[in-house]
């Protein structure tokens, strides 16, 4: 067994091995160096130590390279190998252990009255797979940071997914301007807008400039603006007469307050996306991805019959106001 750091009498220190693979790579004891994160100085000691256990040079030393010798390539290409299979075999473990849990990112709205209520039809699909996976859900508004290593998978609403993602379609969105009926009354089309106090959320502020520019009144501008941070404050601002909100149909028939909501005239549908599931392109193959992603996607494909029934009786209950 290799000991790390402190030489045994039959075989040298990991340390010393690593600084001699790291020389051998490049062969170069300062690119060596910048790649343990040492000094040169310390490389050359160690490699010097692996010499003199060895009982013979490795390297062929010139004024600014090093080139290894016979022998010393021949014991490179071994440590070399034994390095890639402790790498693969510490990677291996690590995915092992992450096919455990998932961390999921997921908007507010979309957690709270989609995905939350059908977990639990998740975890029998788990159960069926012989698999035992724990969800952490994470519902901020910002961006997954699928660079860093804390969000396994995400469900975002995009107009156009990260092309270095695996981004697979579940629904696409409409913005429908919605308030509560008192406010309704006062309104008869878009025009009557610059007149009102419009709602928007802090992350995307040019939704209702995107809205407005579809709907040819480009020109308009609220009364008053009102900014909350989540499409749920947005909601219940709008339920209590605050003002006018955008919010994204089908999804939002299902929230609680949708029952106090109304959309206040006849407009254009216009588009304001689609969910997607997304996750990085190494994970394809994570048994827990997969699984949640496929889960996922059948489940909405099979729910999109209701929703599409939902936003329907909300347009129609427009036209006839």
């Amino acid at each position: 067994m290799l000991s790390y750091g402190v030489a045994r009498p039959d075989q040298p220190a990991l340390s010393t091995l690593r600084a001699f693979a790291a020389a051998g790579r490049h062969e170069s004891v300062r690119q060596a160096a910048d790649e343990l994160g040492v000094t040169p100085s310390a490389v050359s000691h160690q490699i010097r130590i692996l010499e003199t256990w060895v009982g013979a040079a490795l390297f062929v030393r010139a004024p600014r390279r090093i080139r290894l010798t016979p022998l010393g390539r021949t014991l490179f290409a071994k440590v070399n190998t034994g390095f890639e299979t402790i790498a693969r075999a510490v990677v291996a473990a690590r995915h092992g252990a992450r096919d455990t849990s998932l961390r999921v990112s997921a908007l507010p709205l979309f957690t709270s009255v989609w995905l939350i209520p059908r977990l639990e039809r998740f975890h029998r699909v788990c159960e069926k797979a012989g698999a035992e996976i724990s969800i952490d859900l994470d519902t901020t508004s910002a961006l997954a940071d699928f660079d860093g290593d804390t969000i396994d998978v995400a469900i975002r609403n995009v107009r156009r997914p990260t092309a270095n993602l695996v981004a697979r379609k579940l629904l696409d969105l409409n913005a429908v301007p919605l308030c509560a009926a008192a406010v309704a009354e006062r309104l008869v089309g878009p025009e009557d807008l610059a007149g009102s106090t419009l709602i928007h959320i802090s992350g995307r502020r040019d939704g209702w400039q995107r809205w407005l520019d579809a709907c040819g009144v480009g020109h308009i501008r609220g009364r008053r603006n009102l900014s909350v941070d989540t499409v749920p404050a947005a909601l219940e601002a709008a339920a209590a007469g605050r003002g006018i909100t955008l919010g994204v149909d089908p999804l939002v028939w299902d929230a609680p307050v949708a029952s106090r909501l109304v959309i206040p005239f006849k407009a254009p549908r216009v588009s304001a996306g689609a969910y997607f599931v997304v996750y990085r392109s190494g994970d394809r193959s994570r048994r827990a991805v997969k699984l949640f992603a496929d889960w996922i996607e059948a489940e909405m494909k099979v729910d999109r019959r209701r929703l599409s029934v939902n936003s329907r009786n909300a347009q129609r209950a427009a036209r006839l106001a």
